[in-house]
């Protein structure tokens, strides 16, 4: 739990930022409607542009890793689920490039020949 408050806490920090340098200014030069609909806008949408990115992140390491215990050679199988386990999204990207891409790139030409 600490550790995802650590993550959430270092992606929203720019935020927390960008919201104060936008309240200075418009303390300074003074209430400004279009200025401060924009910034309200962009603080409200940039934690929910990084949850959403956070979010798919996630499902894709699940997936890729779900993919590697049910797809992979027994010999290989411990490998790729400890890679993807200990290296995270660049274990899974890894994964995905290296065995599940070339897979599904056969499963294609294959039912292509088929259809000839």
């Amino acid at each position: 739990m600490k550790k995802l408050i650590t993550i959430l806490s270092a992606f929203l920090l720019p935020t927390v930022s960008l919201a104060q340098n936008y309240s200075f200014r418009m303390m300074d030069d003074g209430f400004s409607s279009s200025n401060s609909i924009l910034s309200i806008f962009l603080i409200l949408l940039i934690p929910l542009i990084w949850i959403c990115f956070i979010v798919f992140v996630f499902a894709f390491w699940i997936v890729m890793l779900i993919d590697a215990i049910k797809n992979s050679p027994e010999k290989e199988k411990i490998v790729w689920v400890l890679v993807i386990i200990f290296t995270h999204i660049i274990g899974a990207l890894v994964y995905y490039f290296v065995e599940k891409r070339p897979k599904n790139k056969a499963k294609i030409e294959h039912t292509e020949n088929k259809k000839e």
